[in-house]
């Protein structure tokens, strides 16, 4: 049986978690199983979901929300010009990212293939790819 979640607590007493990925906490819809094999579903109105939120079920159950590590990409770059131009590009994606000194964070998404494998060609950029708890800067995944 599905549960339906119907709030969104900060503290209450909780007996399930969830972990979830950084690009499942942005979304509207969401359907998932906690560690205890409960399957819920949970449609959040004007914001999205955060580490720590309890998530109350019609049925008076809660569930908190732990985030996942992330697969992502480091890129890290060797010259201003060449960080730029990654940048751009990624950004005309419309795609997540932390951008640091000399570092750009991308999410592992089809949508950067082209991107990552032009990088990983690229004498000037190390490409590095791991699972760490990814934050993007900003806004970042607005919609329009």
């Amino acid at each position: 049986m599905i549960k339906k979640v119907i709030q969104i607590e900060k503290n209450s007493e909780i007996n399930d978690s969830v972990e979830l990925s950084w690009f499942d906490m942005q979304k509207p819809n969401l359907t998932a199983v906690t560690k205890n094999g409960v399957e819920f579903i949970i449609k959040v109105k004007f914001t999205h979901l955060h580490e720590n939120d309890i998530l109350v079920c019609e049925d008076g159950s809660a569930i908190e929300v732990k985030r996942l590590d992330d697969e992502v990409y480091e890129l890290i770059f060797k010259d201003a010009l060449t960080f730029a131009k990654t940048a751009y590009e990624i950004g005309n994606r419309h795609q997540p990212v932390c951008i640091e000194e000399s570092k750009i964070t991308v999410l592992d998404d089809i949508s950067l293939d082209d991107i990552i494998q032009s990088s990983e060609e690229n004498d000037n950029i190390e490409v590095l790819k791991t699972k760490v708890y990814f934050k993007p800067n900003g806004k970042a995944h607005h919609s329009h």
